[in-house]
């Protein structure tokens, strides 16, 4: 399978795993490809990146990349993580961890350990396989049943505190549902909707929740996840006004979107107060703050737009001003 990964990637990509496949199998070098690249490459699909971890001190052999291949590093060193970059890609490289949480919603507090560990710390037994470097036919190395829910079209965490743990888990999950085309696990299913009464989404920083919906917005099916996650509850959650879909049914079927304008689709439903209450909620940078005022100003603005005798002047003078993304969603 490391061949057909090998066939896939070009670039920085490309020379990184050829130098770790290298280092493993000539040193011995405990290290492993792990995550959303083994799941592609099982799916068929194409591997849009690489990620790493290794049972060793992974910054240290970041750099060692870096110098090799005269790429970039940038180490996190409360995580025991480092991202090489070279030739414009960008791969991640991770110590073998253990992580707890202190209390539902916090971030964790990491610890160094093995393979195992490290796989029971991810989110769904989907993305908790790994595939040595040593040897061109290794086993996948699967503890948590990722092969069968691969083969099922199931999404399932790993264990029931996994979503209290880490809420941001949940938009993840409806993510990979759509745009996999696979279930959320019945069982996963009663979890998030017991993390949702318990109330743990309030845990999470705005910041957080954020940096999971530009993920979304990312996505090609990006209306289908966010009406997805309103019906779950999970958006509703976050703040009680994102709970009117109407904005986003209308760009269903569009082709060619981007992040502003499911942004815009979001907050079009919202009253000015509501809109800002959310966008406070999130956290939101300036210039997508303007694009959820301006799109909601341009709704209450549309009526008096429409009528048949309205002069080209006066949609000239309402819309003057308005963010031309807001405008054009």
């Amino acid at each position: 399978m490391l061949e057909q990964v090998a066939a896939g990637v070009s670039g920085g990509y490309l020379a990184v795993l050829q130098s770790l496949r290298r280092r493993a199998t000539e040193g011995g070098l405990p290290i492993y490809l792990v995550g959303g690249p083994v799941r592609d490459a099982l799916l068929g699909v194409p591997v849009k990146d690489l990620d790493f971890v290794l049972i060793g001190d992974a910054p240290e052999l970041a750099e060692e990349l870096a110098s090799e291949l005269g790429g970039a590093v940038t180490v996190h060193p409360r995580f025991g993580t480092a991202t090489v970059e070279v030739q414009g890609d960008r791969v991640d490289m991770v110590t073998a961890r253990k992580e707890t949480y202190p209390h539902p919603g916090s971030l964790p507090v990491v610890s160094g350990s093995g393979l195992e560990d490290d796989l029971a710390r991810r989110d769904f037994s989907i993305n908790a396989m790994a595939l040595p470097l040593a040897g061109d036919s290794a086993p996948v190395v699967d503890p948590h049943g990722g092969l069968q829910d691969l083969g099922d079209g199931l999404v399932r965490i790993l264990h029931p505190q996994s979503f209290a743990d880490d809420p941001t888990r949940m938009l993840r999950a409806v993510r990979y549902q759509v745009r996999l085309g696979f279930e959320i696990a019945d069982s996963t299913q009663s979890d998030l909707i017991a993390t949702l009464a318990e109330g743990h989404v309030s845990a999470v920083t705005g910041d957080r929740w954020r940096q999971d919906l530009e993920k979304i917005f990312q996505e090609q099916r990006a209306a289908a996840m966010l009406s997805t996650a309103m019906a779950l509850g999970i958006l509703p959650a976050i703040h009680p006004a994102l709970c009117d879909g109407s904005g986003l049914n209308r760009m269903a079927d569009t082709e060619g979107l981007g992040p502003v304008d499911y942004l815009a689709a979001l907050f079009m439903p919202l009253r000015s107060a509501d809109g800002e209450a959310a966008a406070q909620r999130l956290n939101l940078p300036t210039a997508w703050l303007r694009v959820v005022r301006d799109t909601i100003a341009l709704k209450d603005l549309t009526p008096s737009l429409a009528g048949v005798n309205v002069p080209p002047s006066a949609v000239a003078r309402a819309l003057d001003g308005l963010d031309t993304d807001a405008v054009a969603a």
